[in-house]
C-alpha cells in the first residue's frame, strides 16, 4: 500500500518537474520555498496544505509529501492568477461569494477564541456528569427507529395526527395534506443525545407494533422545524465505562461550556445591535414572520385548535395533544 501512495504521489508533482529546472541556483530562503512570478510560497502555506491532505499524507515520506503539497499550492496559485487576468475577480458572484467565505472564517476565528479560554475539565466533574447522566454511560443503549421525518411551517401546524395510531396512518394524514415527507430507519445513541430526550424515549417506547411518539428540532440550517415520528423498533443496551467514558465527558462538558460562552456573546451582540438593523419591507425576524405567517394560515384565522409538534427535548404520542413549540 505504501509503494502504490509513492506513486501516486510522485505522479501529481511530475506535472512541475519541467517546471522547476533552469531556475536561479540560488533560489528562495528561509520559510519561503518557492515563487511564482515573483510572489513568495512559504512554509506556512505548504504547512496548511498537508493540514488538509487527510491520512493518506502519514503513509509517505514527509519529503515526499512537502513536494506534493507545494505542487498544490504553486498550481492553485497558477489558476488563481490566470482567474484575476481574465478580471473573474471583479464579478458581482465572485465579490459575494468572497464576502461570505470571509465572514465565515471570522466567526470561525470569533468561536475559536472563545473555544480557546474554556479551562479543561476537571476529572471530578467529568466523574460526576457520568453519575448523573447513566443513560448515556452506564445505561446507554441503542435504539433502532422506525422513523418519518417532515418540516413544521405554520400551515401544517394544524395536521389532524392526534387520532394516529401507526406509522401508516400518520402516513396517510400526510399523504391526504400533500405533505413531503421522508420515511426511513434510524440508529440512536443515547452517548450522543440529550439525557432528557432519551429519557422521553425509553418511556413512550412500546416496542415494534407500539404507537407513534414525536418530538421536533430545528437542526442548523433547516427553514423550519423538523418533526420526526417515531416507533422504536429495537433496543440494546451497551454500557460505555472507565477511562473512555471519563474522556468523553470531559469533552462533553467542554463543548457545553464553549456553546454556552458562544450564545452569550451572540444575546449580547443582538441586544448591542438591534437599534442598527433596519428591515425592507416584507422582511423581519424570523419570529415576527412565523407569527405572521401562523394568524395568516387559514385554519388558525378560523379558530382551528393547535396541534403542532413538541418542542425539542420533549417527546409525546401521537395520539396525545402534545405542547406547541
Amino acid at each position: 500500500m505504501k509503494t502504490r501512495t509513492i506513486t501516486l504521489l510522485l505522479a501529481t508533482v511530475a506535472s512541475l518537474g519541467l517546471a522547476a529546472c533552469g531556475k536561479d541556483e540560488k533560489g528562495p530562503e528561509g520559510q519561503v520555498v518557492a515563487t511564482v512570478d515573483g510572489k513568495d510560497v512559504t512554509i506556512h502555506e505548504v504547512n496548511a496544505e498537508i493540514a488538509g491532505m487527510g491520512p493518506q499524507a502519514q503513509s509517505a515520506p514527509r519529503k515526499l509529501v512537502e513536494a506534493v503539497a507545494l505542487s498544490r499550492v504553486i498550481e492553485r496559485k497558477m489558476l488563481a492568477g490566470e482567474a484575476r487576468a481574465k478580471k473573474l475577480d471583479q464579478s458581482p458572484n465572485f465579490v459575494l461569494t468572497k464576502a461570505r467565505t470571509d465572514e465565515n472564517l471570522l466567526v470561525q476565528a470569533l468561536q475559536a477564541d472563545v473555544a480557546g479560554k474554556v479551562p479543561q475539565t476537571p476529572r471530578e466533574a467529568a466523574q460526576k456528569f457520568i453519575s448523573d447522566n447513566p443513560v448515556m454511560f452506564a445505561d446507554r443503549r441503542i435504539m433502532t427507529l422506525d422513523q418519518i421525518q417532515f418540516l413544521r411551517t405554520p400551515a401544517q401546524a394544524n395536521l389532524p395526527l392526534k387520532d394516529a395510531k401507526t406509522m401508516q396512518e400518520v402516513e396517510k394524514v400526510l399523504i391526504e395534506n400533500n405533505i413531503d415527507y421522508r420515511r426511513a430507519p434510524q440508529q440512536i445513541d443515547t452517548l450522543v443525545l440529550d439525557p432528557r430526550l432519551s429519557q422521553e424515549f425509553i418511556k413512550m417506547n412500546r416496542g415494534p407494533g407500539g404507537e407513534p411518539f414525536l418530538y421536533s428540532d430545528q437542526p442548523a440550517g433547516a427553514p423550519a422545524p423538523v418533526v420526526y415520528v417515531n416507533v422504536v423498533s429495537k433496543m440494546d443496551t451497551q454500557p460505555f465505562i472507565g477511562e473512555k467514558a471519563i474522556t468523553y465527558a470531559q469533552q462533553v462538558i467542554q463543548r457545553q461550556e464553549i456553546g454556552k460562552r458562544l450564545q452569550a456573546e451572540l444575546t449580547r451582540l443582538r441586544e448591542a445591535n438591534k437599534a442598527k438593523i433596519t428591515y425592507a419591507k416584507g422582511y423581519d425576524t424570523p419570529e415576527k414572520v412565523q407569527a405572521q405567517l401562523q394568524k395568516a394560515a387559514p385554519a388558525a384565522a378560523a379558530g382551528a385548535p393547535a396541534a403542532a409538534a413538541p418542542a425539542a427535548g420533549a417527546a409525546a404520542p401521537v395520539a396525545g395533544t402534545p405542547a406547541a413549540k
